[in-house]
């Protein structure tokens, strides 16, 4: 039997390396936080204060570690500096060809009362309305592997103060995505974003996008006004294409249409439409133009929207993020932050899927074997972070040698009570 005991010291290793790197210009409380969060959830993949103090090990009791974390978090108040260091880390695989997708998700709290700025919102689980919180994602995905990296995150509740509106909330992801990284890459976003508000930021901001529009949506072809599901009963398909869906291979026909929106003049649009992935077409609206060779490429993106489901899923179920108990939105949206943080940095290692120490931690993991239905690249997020808890979880927990008390210099037992009183005074002033 192996106790990879050596690996166990890499796994360590790296994700401190990976602090240190990321808490880069924070001051010492702010860092030491960072770190203890990162590896705490890490070790222990759980999001209560409880849990992450006992992967801690520490030697003082574990209501004092709480304490010290749960003000930590309420006080923190360097997450830009943060973001921009954890940024540097995931920007090497972002290029003009990147898909960004664009969503959002919830924080259903429906037993809470006395949280912070709570507001009803739909449950994606069960469907009901609940008091909760809002949150919106924007990830990158990786040029191989097409791993879900996060490169904005924000919680938001229509109960607090200065909060305009759900559109203002997406357009600040969407200016920031743009300031960040430019104008490349492609924006995919679901049906719930069909408005005018967004494709005229990407129109003037000459970005390339993807939007799923709703059927009652219409569009002007040939230089008529025409509903887009009366538009899309004129085509039958003519590329042909197939895709992978829940272990089944669909076989899919898409129809591509040259379209204006009404609002936006001649400024040229192309309406795709899906067949086969139900009764009903897939309505596609992008200003990018398949090549020849290439038309199937607009759906095939789309269709890579769903690793953002993936990574809402990786979170609450590995880390049970929904499940948090701080109350303050300040420090929700800290461990919200850290949380995402953390989930980058294993996408980093899912993505290196054939190197050595993803297959170590995939070994430790000891993964049932998959269903021919289940696809690898879902798993292989779960596997490594099961496997890295399990490392960690085998080494000398205790991160107090990192950051070791700050000693006042001792006055010398020789001097008299009055050069005692006068170096108070004169350190003092």
């Amino acid at each position: 039997m192996k106790n990879y005991s050596r690996e166990s010291g890499i796994a360590k290793a790296g994700i401190l390396r990976f602090c240190r790197r990321i808490c880069k210009g924070l001051k010492r409380p702010a860092e030491k936080l960072v770190t203890n969060m990162l590896y705490g959830i890490a070790s222990s993949n759980n999001c209560h204060l409880t849990e992450i103090a006992r992967a801690l090990d520490e030697d003082i009791t574990i209501k004092k570690t709480v304490d010290r974390l749960s003000r930590g978090l309420q006080q923190y108040t360097d997450h830009e500096k943060l973001q921009e260091n954890y940024l540097r880390q995931v920007e090497q695989h972002i290029d003009t060809n990147t898909i960004f997708p664009i969503d959002e998700s919830d924080a259903a709290k429906p037993y809470s009362v006395a949280m912070e700025a709570l507001h009803p919102v739909r449950d994606g689980s069960t469907g009901k309305t609940v008091p909760g919180y809002n949150t919106l994602e924007i990830t990158a995905l990786t040029h191989k592997t097409k791993i879900p990296l996060p490169v904005y995150e924000r919680v938001y509740s229509a109960a607090e103060d200065g909060f305009l509106s759900q559109d203002d909330e997406v357009l600040k992801g969407l200016r920031f995505l743009s300031e960040r990284f430019g104008h490349g890459g492609i924006r995919v976003m679901d049906r719930g974003y069909d408005a005018n508000v967004y494709m005229r930021y990407f129109i003037k901001a000459k970005e390339r996008f993807i939007i799923r529009v709703k059927k009652n949506r219409v569009l002007r072809y040939n230089d008529q006004s025409v509903n887009i599901a009366d538009l899309a009963s004129r085509y039958k398909g003519k590329y042909a294409f197939k895709c992978t869906l829940n272990g089944k291979t669909v076989h899919c026909k898409i129809a591509e249409i040259p379209v204006h929106v009404p609002e936006f003049g001649k400024v040229p649009l192309f309406l795709n439409v899906v067949f086969g992935f139900g009764k009903e077409p897939m309505y596609l609206l992008t200003n990018c133009r398949s090549r020849n060779e290439l038309h199937t490429v607009i759906a095939k993106m789309y269709l890579l929207r769903w690793r953002i489901e993936d990574h809402f899923r990786f979170k609450k179920q590995q880390f049970g993020f929904e499940d948090f108990r701080v109350r303050s939105l300040t420090a929700i949206r800290t461990l919200h932050q850290l949380v995402t943080i953390l989930t980058g940095y294993l996408g980093l290692l899912s993505n290196e899927k054939d190197s050595v120490m993803t297959c170590i931690l995939r070994d430790v993991a000891k993964p049932v074997p998959r269903h021919k239905s289940r696809s690898a690249k879902k798993i292989l997020h779960y596997e490594i972070a099961s496997g890295f808890a399990w490392l960690l979880r085998k080494t000398t927990a205790n991160l107090k040698a990192l950051f070791p008390p700050v000693r006042w210099r001792t006055l010398s037992p020789q001097l008299s009570l009055f050069s005692h009183r006068a170096w108070r005074e004169l350190a003092a002033a």
